[in-house]
């Protein structure tokens, strides 16, 4: 799975914390793909559909940890947890018995609609979008315009976002990098099964998961998290009913005999053929915009200090932020008078841990 995207991920301080972070628990992380087999093609194929990056099919890794059931202390819900004022915003409908926003087709429909909008509001910038889905777009509007004020850099390296945003976008890339170099790392990322992945039955009249449950074999827990949306463990409503492939066939033909279903079987991933599944990504759209590739520009280094050469672009506080020390250390540790700083100057820098 996810064994072949495509993306430079650039080495700086911010990531490289997240991904060490990542790999101290690598069981953990193998475990969350394992649990993305059902819904991950429907979302790659998705993406690809509407020429996202097929990337942004990692999102749901850090959002919900791929558990439709998933809910935050804010209330945000589903694979891509969406909160409710941006349900509302962009029509997933809520009701006693129906939620889409655990639902993934549904949900899946509306985040490509908020990425695609947030990025053409932020002139492709991926980095920029990625934190205006997790901050929303009006703090990073706010912090592009502060640092606007101050002359400073407005790309998402230089701006001064919420805690929760400067490790979002960060962990995003660091996940792109292990899941691109997954050897490297030691870690096994599992092949997808075509016949794990869900497909869809209409349904002409309500029935409750636990009489699919007794049709299918499958477990309670396990229809309930394909179809999370219905809240109440009954199909109705949108009346389609999510189960891996292998098991649709003999289901659907117990259900027609009770004349409780209305068409034939959807299959989700119509133009992916029937075997294990890896995926290949030929190209993507991510542009990193604004990102400093500091190792090109770091001199010497040991485990305490670097020496750095600034570079075209570069400024204190741009540097100050990307090894995560205070301008002021900066400034004494260099016997900087002031903040200026130009394209060859030669700076020492004291590492600290990452937090």
């Amino acid at each position: 799975m996810l064994t072949k995207i495509n993306v430079n991920v650039p080495e700086n301080n911010r990531i490289k914390a997240e991904r060490e972070r990542i790999l101290r628990n690598p069981q953990a992380f193998e475990t969350i793909t394992l649990r993305s087999e059902p819904y991950v093609y429907y979302i790659i194929n998705q993406l690809r559909k509407n020429n996202l990056p097929v990337e942004l099919a990692l999102i749901p890794l850090i959002e919900s940890a791929y558990d439709p059931l998933a809910t935050s202390p804010a209330q945000a819900a589903g694979l891509w947890q969406f909160v409710p004022i941006t349900a509302k915003e962009y029509g997933l409908k809520q009701s006693s018995h129906f939620d889409e926003r655990r639902d993934l087709i549904a949900s899946t429909t509306t985040a490509i609609n908020l990425l695609q909008n947030l990025n053409s509001r932020f002139d492709g910038d991926w980095l920029l979008t990625l934190a205006a889905y997790n901050a929303g777009e009006g703090r990073i509007r706010k912090a592009i315009e502060k640092n606007q004020a101050k002359g400073l850099p407005t790309n998402y390296w230089s701006l001064d976002l919420p805690a929760e945003t400067m490790h979002y976008v960060p962990k995003i890339l660091a996940i792109i990098d292990i899941v691109k170099n997954s050897k490297r790392y030691g870690i096994k990322l599992p092949d997808c099964n075509y016949q794990n992945s869900l497909v869809r039955i209409d349904m002409s009249k309500n029935v409750s998961l636990t009489k699919i449950a007794q049709y299918t074999g499958l477990s309670l827990n396990d229809l309930m998290t394909y179809n999370a949306g219905y809240v109440k463990q009954t199909v109705n409503g949108p009346f389609h009913l999510l189960v891996p492939y292998s098991h649709a066939e003999s289901l659907f033909k117990k259900l027609k005999a009770e004349k409780l279903v209305s068409n034939q079987i959807t299959e989700l991933l119509q133009d992916v053929p029937h075997n294990t599944m890896p995926f290949e990504v030929k190209s993507t759209t991510i542009q990193y915009s604004g990102i400093n590739n500091n190792m090109n520009s770091v001199l010497t280094a040991n485990k305490n200090q670097i020496t750095y050469q600034v570079k075209a672009g570069d400024n204190l506080y741009s540097i100050a932020q990307n090894y995560r020390v205070k301008i002021t250390d900066i400034l004494e540790w260099n016997k900087l008078k002031n903040p200026r700083v130009k394209e060859g100057d030669v700076l020492k820098i004291k590492l600290v841990k990452a937090k």
